[in-house]
């Protein structure tokens, strides 16, 4: 069983870490759109990586461990579903953006820093809240 939590543990960090280079990323190539566009799409395809291996990982811990429903695993599985929620809205609304010409540097950084907040406090929440 250590060996799972372990594992989705690693599982998190690394989708912390892809979040937070979202975030970080289209600041750093603020001066080419075209490099922007590219490392958003490769941020694009990092995240549901992670979010799919996350998903699976922490449903394969819940079955195993037997554990019954607290707040801890419940935000877990409201932050399942409102990660990727929040992510195709700022994908579309950046197209949108982006073909009118506008960068949508503050768009993005806003939703990119809700999710690794939303990441960060349920984390928090399921290490301390037991």
């Amino acid at each position: 069983m250590d060996i799972l939590i372990g594992y989705h543990r690693h599982l998190v960090e690394g989708l912390t870490l892809v979040i937070l280079l979202n975030l970080l990323l289209p600041l750093v190539l603020r001066s080419s759109m075209l490099k922007r566009v590219t490392w958003t799409r490769i941020g694009y395809f990092a995240f549901w990586a992670l979010w799919s291996m996350v998903a699976f990982s922490g449903l394969m811990v819940w079955i195993f461990a037997k554990q019954p429903m607290n707040l801890a695993i419940i935000s877990m599985f409201t932050l399942l579903i409102l990660l990727p929620i929040l992510d195709i809205y700022r994908a579309i609304k950046l197209k949108k953006i982006w073909l009118l010409g506008d960068d949508g540097l503050g768009f993005n950084s806003l939703v990119v820093f809700i999710e690794l907040l939303l990441t960060i406090g349920v984390t928090l929440l399921a290490i301390f809240g037991r």
